[in-house]
């Protein structure tokens, strides 16, 4: 058990999440376009994000988490799509064309030197190279204005090269086998406002099509709406001084290629209101490295589809934390603490429902200052502190989490466990529960809670295997935990009571402080004291010579400890290593066998935890069907 780390972190729980279905309105008829699973838990998210049928139709877009301006998590069915956010064959459209080259006057369009002013609502399809210049759009306030970028070419040396200074919404296509380029060089201003952006808008902007736009934002950030950013297609190559994508109110992505290389952060969305500020993913491919943030919401985040690739601050070796903070471990190599360099980060939710997410972080991974739920979809993680971090409320209830590298893999205040696969390798804690106001250190229970309802989780961990300042409840699943194999940390630690109700556990870790369940516990545990090696097959059999859990253990252990359904009073169980008898019991009651350290907060404490097998890595989780154990994960050595 180590102290309270969370409390060094910034810990602002800002409001309840509270969830609510708005009801969209303005629009003539919807229809579904995207399904994701979401499980059913107070926190998941609905699955369906709506399309106007309409192009004309007033446009609403809102996030679930809003309700009597409390800021939660963001509800797909709220967000909506109109059909000009897609791509639209313009080649059957009244177009005016303007050949950048030579610019010329024409309805809408006025020039001005190398300045190309659009003052009306309608499609523009631009061509050419415009050297030194600016593309500005000056409409009305309800004028929708598409710019085609039919292989545009738009450098500038003194402002954003396009600027959309008034419209409602302005739309950037790029047609199939097209590529285009916009470069900056310096932030420009335009009276009061400053335009910080190679692509800069003051209303709604929407992105669509199937070519190529490269933007080289050599002077700050690469693409920004103050209002809504929609990508819904296309190719988009990034290069930036500091943010790759802004919008102030969100930034949707539904389809299309993002490439990001930022030296800030990557995407952000920065307005704090309870409708905004928040990153919507549910489909397409975004690729980021970002020397900052990856994706960064004043909000919430909410992943539903496609792939998601991070690099964050130059990855897991960026900001490497190891060991115990109570042995002087866990702390950050880098002498620089000022800049936030985490995977995903959102200020109130960040849900997963589905997609795939990879990301490499120096600092959290996935990393919530209030919630984070997932229900759905892939996530690979390497992080220099936390896997996934939430202040308060972390939740899994499905999907496939592997947490390849970190200081500690799971961290929240309360963290539940109600299903997926999950895969922790820690250098510090596997599952640490911790944060919460009332934590007391040694000898005093917190309020912090770590419970497993289901699912298959495995761990190894350096410290310890699965530790909670508060309660540690195993009511099913199936856990398998490496624990430490040292004396100083154990597979199993809390300072409130620990209880085995039910599932299929199995550890194998060091003795010094070896815990166990209490008797209050509604299963059977056995604890034995019984040696082996890294690489070694631990194997759990009855008397009548049936396996009942095995694995292969990644690290060393002096003890180990398993309790599942079939273990009965009276009945005698063997523990054997590589095949050979190391230890037996007798079940004399709820807990038999060797026992440890007390929970500080009521009773006997601890159980010691070994590495799950792995279904990525060939093999199955623990069970009573006997054959050949899977090899475990992570590390391979005895230390």
């Amino acid at each position: 058990m180590k102290p309270n780390r969370l409390s060094t972190k910034k810990h602002t729980l800002r409001f309840a999440v509270i969830l609510s279905a708005l009801v969209l309105t303005g629009c003539a008829s919807t229809q579904s376009t995207t399904s994701s699973t979401s499980a059913s838990s107070a926190s998941s998210t609905a699955s369906t994000v709506s399309t106007s049928e309409e192009s004309g139709a007033d446009e609403t877009d809102s996030t679930g988490g809003a309700m009597n301006g409390t800021i939660g998590s963001v509800i797909e069915a709220n967000l909506s799509f109109k059909n000009k956010d897609f791509y639209i064959d313009y080649s059957t459209e009244d177009t005016v064309k303007i050949d950048l080259s030579a610019p010329k006057e024409a309805d809408g369009v006025k020039v001005s030197g190398s300045t190309v002013t659009i003052t009306e609502a309608g499609t523009y399809v631009l061509s050419g190279t415009l050297t030194d210049g600016q593309v500005i759009i000056d409409a009305g306030d309800e004028d929708d204005v598409r710019l085609v970028l039919e292989n545009a070419s738009i450098t500038c040396t003194t402002t954003a090269p396009i600027y959309a200074k008034n419209a409602d919404k302005v739309i950037i296509s790029l047609p199939e086998n097209t590529e285009s380029t916009v470069t900056d060089t310096v932030t420009g201003t335009d009276g009061n406002d400053a335009l910080t952006t190679a692509i800069f808008a003051k209303c709604d902007l929407s992105v669509n099509g199937t070519g190529t736009l490269n933007v080289n934002a050599n002077a700050n950030d690469g693409i920004t709406s103050e209002d809504k950013l929609k990508i819904t297609g296309g190719v988009l190559n990034i290069t930036s001084a500091d943010d790759g994508l802004v919008g102030k109110d969100a930034v949707l992505i539904k389809d299309g290629t993002v490439h990001i290389t930022a030296s800030g952060n990557g995407i952000k969305s920065t307005k704090s209101e309870a409708d905004k500020g928040y990153v919507y993913i549910g489909g397409g491919t975004v690729n980021i490295t970002a020397e900052q943030d990856g994706i960064q919401a004043e909000t919430s985040v909410l992943i539903s589809a496609g792939e998601v690739n991070v690099t964050a601050g130059g990855g897991a070796n960026g900001e490497q934390k190891t060991g115990n903070a109570m042995f002087g471990g866990a702390q950050s190599t880098t002498t620089d603490e000022t800049l936030s360099t985490k995977g995903i980060k959102a200020e109130t939710a960040l849900d997963i429902t589905g997609g795939t997410v990879t990301v490499d972080s120096a600092d959290d991974s996935l990393h919530s200052n209030d919630s984070m739920t997932v229900s759905g979809g892939g996530i690979t993680v390497k992080s220099g502190d936390d896997g996934l971090h939430a202040d308060n409320t972390l939740t899994i209830e499905d999907g496939t989490i592997v947490v390849e590298e970190s200081c500690e893999g799971l961290e929240a205040i309360d963290l539940t466990i109600n299903g997926g696969t999950i895969d922790v390798t820690a250098s510090d804690d596997g599952l640490n529960a911790a944060g919460s106001a009332v934590d007391g250190g040694f000898g005093t229970a917190g309020a912090d809670t770590l419970t497993v309802n289901g699912g298959t989780l495995t761990v190894n961990a350096s410290g310890d295997g699965l530790d909670s300042n508060g309660a540690l409840t195993i009511n099913g699943g199936t856990v398998y935990v490496s624990g430490p194999t040292g004396d100083g940390n154990g597979t199993f630690d809390c300072d409130g009571v620990f209880t085995i109700n039910g599932g299929v556990v199995l550890g194998t870790g060091s003795s010094g402080m070896l815990k166990t369940p209490t008797t209050d516990s509604q299963q059977n545990t056995i604890s034995v004291s019984c040696t082996g090696s890294a690489g070694d097959t631990v194997e759990v059999k009855g008397a009548d010579g049936n396996t009942l859990v095995s694995a292969v253990a990644p690290k060393s252990f002096t003890n180990v400890m398993f309790s599942t359904p079939d273990i009965t009073e009276g009945e005698t169980y063997t523990v054997y290593v590589n095949g050979t008898e190391a230890a037996s019991e007798t079940c004399s009651g709820v807990i038999s066998g060797a026992t440890g350290m007390g929970s500080f907060g009521g009773g006997p404490g601890g159980n010691m935890g070994g590495q799950a097998p792995n279904g990525g890595m060939g093999g199955q989780m623990p069970n009573g069907n006997g054959g050949t154990p899977p090899q475990m994960p992570g590390n391979t050595s005895d230390t």
